[in-house]
């Protein structure tokens, strides 16, 4: 057996031991280490938005885009319902299991997913936990688990703006792998992350990729993270060629304002084309937010992403947008949370290959402005 497919095997099995252990431990899962009642919730979530462009483009779909992609019509982005046990000094295991459907987990399946991404994708985060030592002791997760690159996530309602930044599209929202999470102290912590690869519905070899997770809380206004993701993406599985992302992100908060920024760049040389040349992209975003009241938010963001090679979007560009959000959030029952808000943001695209689609026969065009109206719901019985 070569050693790329023994690579491949050992983090099968790692996971797969993780998932048997789990079914294991099933019978302890109601209760804790010294009978204590295990917290065993479960919940809901809902993601439903209109998006409208002023170019009414006729195939309705937002060119560089996965999520939020479909324009001038009413759109069920995320609706997923999931169950959940933290893993605690009393109870060890834990566990999260979901599943998921919408125009966002649509948009997780690529042109290079396998035969088994459409049934694959409706699976949100399924994993088993195992806490070692004390409350901050070492955390080991395995499953389907989530990407540790971006400073947004997959759910809306997680992130300060209704629409995601170009470069959190081109992230890796989802995993199958393995988390060992270790809090250092009270300020730093790190997590080291062994995976299949970048797109976890595509196989394009049998060596797992590695991703490093740096997180320093200086005070409880800064905290700064760093991330690395290092691995082979090509079915040529040489060093050479495997593909390395880093990204700084720092978040500051006073009183009713939130300032944060991602910045970082990818590299991969290209097995594949006439000299192997190597491409590479880079992102920048921030976002500054005002808090009024309990309910209220206001958030602008800014943000660039060049693709000069074409490797990401699939075109070569350089995207930018500036986007500003208002927000209405409240808890009307309890563990039930609610945010309608309404967004624009102005687009422009360049670069040979650049453009969004336009009219009736979807012609490229460099910019765009779109409208934006969304509901986001969450029901979670563990949230106080």
């Amino acid at each position: 057996m070569s050693s790329d497919r023994v690579g491949k095997h050992v983090l099968r099995y790692l996971v797969l031991a993780g998932m048997v252990a789990w079914q294991a431990a099933c019978p302890s899962l109601l209760r804790g280490g010294d009978d204590a009642p295990a917290k065993l919730a479960g919940g809901a979530y809902l993601d439903v938005s209109y998006l409208w462009s002023n170019h009414q483009p006729a195939n309705g779909t937002w060119r560089s885009k996965s999520t939020s992609a479909v324009l001038d019509q009413l759109s069920v982005n995320n609706a997923t319902v999931f169950a959940y046990k933290d893993a605690s000094v009393s109870s060890r295991w834990g566990f999260l299991a979901g599943l998921q459907t919408g125009r966002d987990v649509d948009g997780l399946v690529s042109d290079a997913a396998g035969e088994s991404a459409e049934t694959l994708k409706h699976l949100y985060y399924t994993n088993a936990s195992y806490l070692f030592g004390g409350e901050s002791g070492l955390l080991v997760t395995g499953g389907l688990i989530p990407g540790h690159l971006g400073y947004e996530s997959f759910w809306a309602l997680d992130n300060p703006t209704y629409t995601r930044t170009y470069w959190a599209d081109f992230t890796p929202y989802f995993h199958w792998g393995l988390i060992a999470a270790y809090p250092q102290d009270a300020s730093l912590s790190g997590a080291l992350f062994v995976v299949n690869g970048y797109d976890y519905l595509a196989s394009p070899n049998n060596v797992p990729s590695y991703g490093l997770q740096l997180d320093w809380q200086s005070s409880e206004r800064l905290e700064l993270k760093g991330n690395v993701y290092y691995g082979p993406e090509q079915a040529q599985t040489a060093l050479e060629y495997w593909r390395f992302v880093g990204e700084m992100i720092a978040e500051w908060q006073t009183g009713d304002f939130m300032l944060a920024a991602d910045v970082g760049f990818g590299t991969e040389q290209q097995a594949t084309l006439p000299g192997t040349p190597r491409h590479g992209w880079a992102w920048g975003a921030a976002w500054v937010q005002w808090r009024g009241h309990d309910h209220w938010r206001a958030v602008v963001r800014p943000e660039f992403f060049v693709d000069d090679d074409g490797l990401m979007t699939g075109a070569q560009q350089t995207l930018g947008a500036v986007t500003t959000t208002l927000e209405y959030r409240n808890v009307p029952i309890a563990s039930n949370q609610l945010s309608v808000r309404l967004e624009y943001r102005y687009d422009r695209s360049t670069g040979p290959d650049g453009g969004y689609y336009g009219g009736p026969a979807n012609d490229l065009v460099p910019h765009q402005h779109l409208l934006i109206g969304a509901i986001l719901w969450r029901l979670d019985t563990g949230s106080e």
